[in-house]
Parts: structure tokens; C-alpha cells; sequence
């Protein structure tokens, strides 16, 4: 498999045409030939010369007549490529025969956002929708897959052992949906049920086949759901899902051929972990949404991809809540993409989640956190103030009126309106467009002071322009006044004599045309009172002193079950980013945290250890670390104490992850024990005589023992975990084995990997080799050398990523969260000017580490002092 060639016929209906999107070697003798014409016009070659247009990626077509309107043209394009390892376009994979050591080679596509252009000549953009008629040849010992069935195999003329698929033409849709494999594996099927069966297929390797029960469990139930959900049946007649060995996403949703990270598609009871099932299941509904969302429906150009994405985060929510509703995904996913968010939102170098992109650079930038977890948050939002009736309805009409067709943000909020006008769920003077379009438009969120009149039982709520995670300082006021950004706010609150968590309708509507709303109905002065019910909108919230000393005491008081876990969770993300801020005395913040000593739920905990775990990065490498040390460990020893040993793994999603979460932070703050109680499991499972399926840690926790006995273990214990690395099956295990090989301490060990990882043809494959760079960077030891290694190496590892250079990225984002001197800050700036070449393709990432590294410097300066005072003052 080194190469493929085709003679590709581009059947046109148009009134003009002469650009196509191509790759770099198409053949010069292209002739454009009508098809059907006027007379004798019929067969001429209209060609008068051809050339490239680098900077657009267009090949242009020079004709020597106009082209008449409604008349049908064909445009031959002799071409040949290379199958390469580039995980872009029409690339190749392989993968081991566990029995023979045989290499077997698998041929893939990978075509979003814009890389069809790299298999066929074709209109590469998502507006220029088309029916595709795949054939592939192949040889007798492969099967092909592509988005429709086959229709007929034949055998090639003159080619003995070689036959020709022909599938089926597919529904009109976007060349980066168009997909087609040639492989040897293996798959299970099953039908769904009901009026319109569909043939539902999971592929995998032969070796890895038994691990596809689960996603043939979950898929066709999701699928269902789907289509009663939005009210049209999925129109394929097959779904085909298969698990690949090298693939650059975690998983694309091409129309009827779905592929797959091996980690995003398989599950194996008996060695995957609970975080790995809802990740498996979270990613198929992901992709399911897409068939409607992105595939039926798509984003006219690619200023809306967070329509697709957006939207898929979140109906993935519902798909997966409808197999498992024990593992509450709503209050998981929605803290879970709150978080990351809000954090990177809070950039000045973040971006709307419209944005306008021209070139192929700008739109592989997009597919970031703004455009996914930003997306599905406010989709979320309207979800909560207008309610699930109205929300499905409006949804559904707009996919209805746009079927195998391309739209805008305004035609969902159309859809929208006249639907929440028609329930009575808007005010008749606000449309879902002027509401929308100041979160959609604009980049960042508010923020919004509460400050109640106790004696008169009302309070003024201002909206404080937008949240910005930079430390305030002197003149601060006078340059975020220029910021004209504000939002239309659907204003949701409860008291402590309400106590109403439930009802998320906007109470009030804060506007842009007036500097304060005034609330009433609050209560007693005695009373706290929380607004944004749910954290409905994405926002922060600030109250005056005496209500943040209200919630300070109902919470540390035994009560704070009486505030919904969602609410704990905002609670405790507003109060530590607006001390971060300076809005907010750090005094205040730490009161709050102080209640975790009686906190047994999940999400409050991931919460706090998030925002935590910053200044954790800020102080350990100081004089002061101790004295945060003793601060964490004062939080943690109550659940410490309670958890035993940690082997001992409870039941229930989020009590699992509870388990795990402190785990990793015991053993970090030494404490209960842990660590020891990890080198012992450890050693158990080294001592087995068949470690490759004996293994005595539970499977939950596995990731933190792993990276625990490496790092506090020798070369003996970090050589056992590379050969069961590269003896691994499940790809989950073998990815937390990768991660845990990069928590030692032995530099040799260290420097190994890294040059492993970024090379051809070894046992770690391109796709996780950013996966074990971020490992090792987030290691006190190995921060030092990945920064070398990559600032040494900087070219290197741009070749390697080859088409998908964009990924570098991924190594700024985990660089620019660890530093936070001076030195560190001149250096990786001067570093970043000096190599601008190799960072063209993530140039948004590149601002963004270098604000996240002038933010975490601010912070140091103004709060360092004060902050480790407040520390000692508690210890």
C-alpha cells in the first residue's frame, strides 16, 4: 500500500467553474469536456491552460470559452498519490498480528476540515455538497468499507487475485464526510429495531474484535434514540463504526463510516477502567449526533463549525444519559466542560464561537474548547431557560427545513424564536438572535456583582463587562472600561427559604441598554441567596461581603447539602477565580474551600482540585510548598481516612471517580499511606507469572498506581511497565501505561521517550507521542527536559506532524501552563519569535501560552506574599 491512483470524473451543473480545491500533484494534462451541450459543442476540450493559487489551495482551470448556464460539464483529472503515514487525507496504518509478528497495513481516510483535497480533485468545502460513487479495488485478502453499502464486486480484468467494490452513490454531502478504507478486519453486527432497520457494524483488528460488545450494545440504542429525538430516521441503510490503530482525532463522524481511536471505539471488561466505558459511550453519541447534526444538516462554511460540535457535546449528553442514566451525565459532563471553558474563555487571546476563517490554518484552530465545550454550554443554556419542549421543537423544525442542505446560527435561532414565542417561553421583545448572537459574536463572558439592600429586601445587579484572568492591577479600570462587550443574561436565582434548584427560567433578563437591574423578592437578611441556578450561563458571579459570609457559613455549617451540587460547584470556581482576580480577598476564597472537609460529592471536589491544582504548579517549585502541602493535606484527610486502602474501589460512576481523584492526590501530598500501598500492588502484579493477563490492580485505579511505583520506583520497575506497554492489547491500558512511563524520575529514561515518541516506525505511535510529552512535562523532573526537547527539537517535530503541524500546539498549551518567571516568560517568548515557521499552524495556541504564562507571572507578583502568608497563618 504505497500509493493510489484514480481518473476522477467531476459531473458539474453550473453556470461557471474554474477552481478546484486539488492536491499539489495532479497531473498538468487536465482537460475540461462537455458532457451534454448544444450540437456540436458536444465533446470540445474547453482547457486553455492550468495553474495553482498556493495560498488558497486552488487549482484553477483557465477555459477558452464561458460555460452556459444549466448545461452538464465533465472534468477529467489524472492524478497519483502517496500513501503516507501523515494521519491526513488518504494515509495508511498498521498494526501487528499478535501471533505472527506479521506487520498489516490498513488504508484509512481522515478528510475534516480540508483534507479531501489530498485523496481527490473535488469542491473541498462544505457548502459544495454532492452524491459520491466510490469504487476501490483491492486484493483478494482485504475488504473495503466506504458510507454506502456495495452494490457489486467484480473481478479486476487481468489482474488475477485483484477485485473492483462498487458501492452504492451516496445521499448529497460534504467532501470532508466522504470516507473509504481498505483492511483485514474483522467486525460484529447486529440490526436495530423498528420500521427502518439498519445494519449496524463495528469493526476492529482481528486480535481486537472481543473487546467491540460494548460500542454494539450502546450504538444502535443511541441511535434510536436519535431518531425519535429529532423526529427523522437516520436515512443510510448501514452504520459502520471501525477502530483504527493510527488516527489523528479522537474520532470522525463520516456519514455511514465512523472511525475511531482503538481508546474512543473499545471497551474490555476486564481491563478498561469506568472512565474509559464513559468515554467510549460519550464518544459514539457524539458521533451518532453528528448524522443529523453536521451530516444532514451542515454548517454552510466553517465560521459555524461549533453548530456541529457545539451541538454534538451536547446531544451526546442526552444520548448517554438515555443508556445510563445512573452515571447522571448532566451534572458530569456540564462541570466538566464548565471548567475548561471558563478557563480558556478567559483569555484575551481566546476567540467567538462564530469566527470568521479564511485559510486552512484558521479553520484546523478552531477545533479547540471554544467551539466544543463553549458550544455546547450556551446550547445548554437555552436548553435550561426556554425547556426541553420548546428547545427539541425548534431544533427539530430547523432540521427539517434544511435537510441534506447547509445553514447559519440565524437559521436555528429563527427556528428558536417562533417556537419559544409560540409557548410563551420568551418575552414577545426578545428573540433568540438578539440573545445569542452576544454570546456567539463576542468572545469571553461576563461577570455580574450581586449586591444586596438588606433593609430593603432587594439587590442591584450589575454586569462588570467581560471576566479577564488577569491579576488587576493599577490602571487596570481605565483600559477594561474600553471593553463595550455585554450580553443579554437570563437572570435565574433562589434563597435559603426558597431553596429551589430546579426552576432555571429566567427570573429577569439582563440587558445591554441599562448599567444595573434591580431584583426583588429576596430574603431576610439572615439569608443567603445564589444566583444562576444550575450555573445556567456562562458566567461569574460575585455577591457583596455579608452574602459571601452567608454562604461561607450554611456551608461549613453542615448545610451545604441544602445548595445543589451544581451551585457547590460554581460557588467554589467563582470565588477562587475572582480572588485570582483581585475582585475577591483570598481570605473569602478559603473559607469556602474549608467546608470540602465534609464534602463527599464528585463534582465539588473535581472542582476545587482543579483550581487548586494552579497554585500548585505555582508554588512547588518555591520556599513555600510546604506550607501548602500541610493546607492540602488539612482538606483531604477527612475522605483519606474514609477511602482505606485503595485498592478497595467502591461502586457507582461518580464515587469511582471520587475514589481515583483523591488517590492521585494522596499519594502526590504523601499521605495515608499511598504510595507504599501502590509500590505493593505493583510489585504483586510484577511477581505474577503471567502479568500480561494476571494483573491484581483494579482496573480504576490503575493509572495512579502505575505513575506512583514509577516515580518513586528505579529503571526495574519502569522496564517492566515498557514491556507490558508494548505487549499491551486494550488500547485504554496501553495509553494509561504510556502516560505512567512518563512519571519517572530516571532522566536517561525520560530523554529515551521523547526521542522514541518522535520518530518513525517505534512502539509509540504519532498519535500519543503529544499524549507522552504532556506526561513528562507535567513531571517536577521531566518539566525541564520536555522544555529542552522541544525547543532543541523544534523543527524535527514539526516534519514529524508533517500535515498535522497544527498539533504542536498541544505542546505549547502544556509548556505555557508550567512556567510563570521572569526568565521563563523572556525566554519562551524570545523562543516563539525565533521560530515562527514551525508555529504558523497554531498560531492561536501560540498567544495563548504565551498569556497563560504572562497570567500565572502576574499572579505570582501580586499574590506570592500575601498569599503564602495566608498559608502560614493556617498552618
Amino acid at each position: 500500500m504505497g500509493s493510489f491512483w484514480a481518473l476522477v470524473p467531476l459531473l458539474l451543473v453550473l453556470s461557471a467553474v474554474n477552481c478546484y480545491r486539488l492536491p499539489k500533484n495532479v497531473l498538468p494534462e487536465t482537460a475540461l469536456t462537455t458532457v451534454t451541450g448544444e450540437g456540436d459543442e458536444a465533446g470540445k476540450n474547453l482547457v486553455n491552460g492550468t495553474h495553482y493559487v498556493k495560498k488558497d489551495n486552488f487549482f484553477v482551470i483557465e477555459l477558452s470559452e464561458e460555460l452556459s448556464a444549466g448545461n452538464r460539464y465533465v472534468v477529467y483529472i489524472p492524478y497519483r498519490g502517496d500513501l503516507t503515514q501523515g494521519l491526513a487525507g488518504y494515509y495508511r496504518s498498521s498494526y501487528q498480528d499478535r501471533l505472527t509478528g506479521e506487520t498489516k497495513w490498513v488504508a484509512v481516510t481522515q478528510f475534516e476540515p480540508s483534507d479531501a483535497r489530498r485523496a481527490f480533485p473535488c469542491m473541498d468545502e462544505p457548502a459544495m455538497k454532492a452524491k459520491f460513487q466510490v469504487n476501490l479495488g483491492r486484493m483478494d485478502k482485504y475488504k473495503s468499507i466506504s458510507n454506502m453499502p456495495i452494490a457489486k464486486t467484480e473481478p479486476m480484468e487481468d489482474s488475477p487475485g485483484w477485485f473492483w467494490d462498487r458501492f452504492e452513490e451516496s445521499e448529497k454531502m460534504s467532501t470532508y464526510l466522504v470516507a473509504y478504507i481498505v483492511c483485514d478486519f474483522e467486525y460484529k453486527s447486529a440490526m436495530t429495531e423498528g420500521e427502518h432497520p439498519v445494519e449496524y457494524r463495528i469493526w476492529a483488528r482481528p486480535d481486537a474484535v472481543n473487546q467491540t460488545d460494548y460500542a454494539l450494545e450502546v450504538g444502535p440504542k443511541i441511535l434510536q434514540y436519535y431518531e425519535k429525538y429529532f423526529d427523522y430516521d437516520y436515512p443510510l441503510p448501514k452504520m459502520d463504526m471501525i477502530a483504527l490503530p493510527d488516527f489523528n482525532s479522537g474520532a470522525m463522524e463520516n456519514w455511514g463510516l465512523v472511525t475511531y481511536r482503538e481508546t474512543a471505539l473499545l471497551y474490555d471488561p476486564m481491563v478498561s477502567s469506568a472512565t474509559s466505558k464513559q468515554s467510549v459511550a460519550s464518544v459514539i453519541a457524539h458521533e451518532l449526533a453528528h448524522q443529523w447534526f453536521g451530516n444532514l444538516v451542515t454548517m454552510s462554511w466553517w465560521t459555524d463549525l461549533w453548530l456541529n460540535e457545539g451541538f454534538a457535546t451536547y446531544v451526546a449528553i442526552l444520548g448517554v444519559n438515555h443508556v445510563h442514566p445512573e452515571w447522571k451525565v448532566f451534572d458530569i459532563d456540564s462541570t466538566e466542560n464548565f471548567l475548561i471553558l471558563m478557563n480558556a474563555d478567559s483569555l484575551k487571546s481566546s476567540h467567538p464561537v462564530s469566527v470568521p476563517v479564511r485559510y486552512t490554518s484558521d479553520i484546523n484552530q478552531i477545533f479547540d474548547t471554544i467551539s466544543y465545550k463553549k458550544g455546547m454550554y450556551i446550547l445548554r443554556m437555552m436548553y435550561l431557560f426556554l425547556g426541553e419542549d420548546v428547545f427539541r421543537k425548534g431544533v427539530n423544525q430547523y432540521i427539517k427545513d434544511n435537510l441534506y442542505g447547509n445553514a447559519m446560527q440565524d437559521d436555528l435561532w429563527e427556528m428558536l424564536t417562533t417556537q419559544a414565542h409560540t409557548a410563551g417561553a420568551l418575552p414577545e421583545d426578545l428573540t433568540i438572535k438578539a440573545i445569542m448572537d452576544t454570546w456567539t459574536l463576542q468572545t469571553g463572558f461576563p461577570v455580574i456583582t450581586a449586591v444586596r439592600d438588606y433593609e430593603h429586601g432587594t439587590a442591584t445587579v450589575t454586569q462588570q463587562k467581560r471576566f479577564l484572568a488577569d491579576v488587576k492591577t493599577d490602571g487596570d479600570d481605565e483600559v477594561s472600561s474600553s471593553d463595550e462587550s455585554c450580553w443579554i443574561i437570563p437572570l435565574s436565582h433562589t434563597n435559603e427559604k426558597e431553596v429551589d434548584f430546579n426552576n432555571t427560567k429566567a427570573k429577569t433578563w439582563v440587558s445591554c441598554n441599562q448599567t444595573e437591574t434591580q431584583v426583588t423578592e429576596m430574603p431576610s437578611a439572615d439569608q443567603w441567596v445564589i444566583f444562576n441556578i444550575k450555573a445556567t450561563a456562562a458566567m461569574r458571579v460575585n455577591y457583596d461581603e455579608k452574602n459571601w459570609d452567608l454562604l461561607t457559613k450554611v456551608l461549613n455549617g453542615g448545610k451545604h447539602e441544602s445548595i445543589a451540587v451544581i451551585n457547590r460547584v460554581a460557588l467554589i470556581d467563582d470565588v477562587m477565580h475572582l480572588a485570582w482576580t483581585k475582585d475577591l480577598d483570598y481570605k473569602i476564597a478559603l473559607g469556602i474551600l474549608d467546608y470540602l472537609t465534609q464534602e463527599v460529592e464528585y463534582l465539588p471536589w473535581r472542582t476545587a482540585l482543579s483550581n487548586l491544582n494552579v497554585i500548585n504548579r505555582l508554588l512547588r517549585r518555591t520556599l513555600v510548598y510546604g506550607d501548602f502541602r500541610t493546607f492540602m493535606k488539612s482538606l483531604l484527610t477527612p475522605l483519606v481516612e474514609k477511602m482505606g486502602h485503595i485498592k478497595k474501589v467502591p461502586t457507582g460512576n461518580q464515587a469511582i471517580k471520587l475514589h481515583s481523584l483523591i488517590v492521585s492526590w494522596a499519594s502526590r501530598m504523601d499521605m495515608g499511606n499511598c504510595r507504599t500501598q501502590a509500590r505493593e500492588l505493583f510489585h504483586e502484579w510484577m511477581e505474577s507469572s503471567d502479568p500480561d493477563n494476571d494483573n491484581p490492580i483494579p482496573q480504576d485505579v490503575r493509572s495512579n498506581v502505575y505513575c506512583s511505583a514509577l516515580k518513586y520506583g528505579g529503571e526495574e520497575e519502569w522496564s517492566f511497565a515498557w514491556k507490558r506497554y508494548k505487549k499491551a492489547n486494550v488500547a485504554a491500558e496501553k495509553m494509561t501505561l504510556l502516560s505512567a512511563l512518563g512519571c519517572t524520575r530516571e532522566t536517561w529514561l525520560l530523554y529515551r521517550l521523547l526521542d522514541l515518541a518522535h520518530k518513525d516506525d517505534t512502539d509509540i505511535r504519532k498519535q500519543d507521542s503529544h499524549t507522552l510529552f504532556a506526561s513528562i512535562a507535567r513531571n517536577e523532573v521531566g518539566l525541564e527536559i520536555a522544555r529542552n526537547f522541544f525547543t532543541s527539537n523544534i523543527k524535527q517535530i514539526h516534519d514529524f506532524h508533517g500535515p498535522r503541524a497544527s498539533r504542536l500546539s498541544r505542546y505549547l498549551t502544556v509548556l505555557g501552563d508550567q512556567m510563570f518567571s521572569d526568565n521563563e516568560l523572556e525566554e519562551y517568548t524570545s523562543f516563539i519569535e525565533k521560530n515562527g515557521e514551525y508555529l504558523k499552524q497554531s498560531q492561536r495556541s501560540v498567544n495563548q501560552s504565551i498569556e497563560s504564562v504572562m497570567v500565572s507571572n502576574k499572579w505570582h507578583k501580586a499574590h506570592y506574599k500575601s498569599f503564602t502568608k495566608l498559608l502560614a497563618e493556617r498552618v
